[in-house]
């Protein structure tokens, strides 16, 4: 007889867990998934990766809010002169996805607005944009 009650308590404590596991998704309705993607190194595949990683993020999710800040070494990814991803670019902002270059960093490199992609806006600081997605807009922090 105890057998057969820790047995089912093992069993209804399994299926607690498996419910109200934190690891376990819930499908329904909700609010989008909003992400800043924070792109701060030369190397291009490490940006085609992370570009990657935004087209699998909105397959999965298509809802998902993208912003993809763009400063230091990583502002490459969204100059004309010297993109490798210029299409997959073009293709994200076309689904929604927005790029945002740093103002500081273009100073610092002489880079003109015009230098930039089709698409990209720019903001004064990238560094405080990523900051202020996360701490006031509630933005989920992604690094490729």
């Amino acid at each position: 007889m105890k057998t057969r009650t820790l047995l089912a308590i093992l069993a209804t404590s399994c299926l607690w867990f498996h419910e109200e596991s934190p690891t376990a998704r819930d499908d329904g309705p909700s609010d989008p998934l909003k992400v800043v993607v924070h792109v701060n190194v030369p190397d291009s595949g490490v940006q085609g990766a992370g570009l990657k990683n935004v087209t699998n993020i909105l397959k999965e999710a298509p809802d998902t809010q993208v912003e993809v800040v763009c400063h230091g070494a990583g502002i490459g990814l969204v100059e004309k002169a010297r993109t490798d991803h210029a299409e997959a670019v073009e293709a994200l902002v076309k689904k929604g996805v927005k790029f945002v270059a740093c103002e500081n960093t273009m100073r610092l490199k002489s880079i003109k607005k015009e230098d930039l992609l089709p698409g990209v806006v720019t903001v004064p600081s990238g560094a405080v944009e990523v900051v202020h997605k996360q701490q006031k807009d509630g933005y989920a922090y992604f690094k490729p």
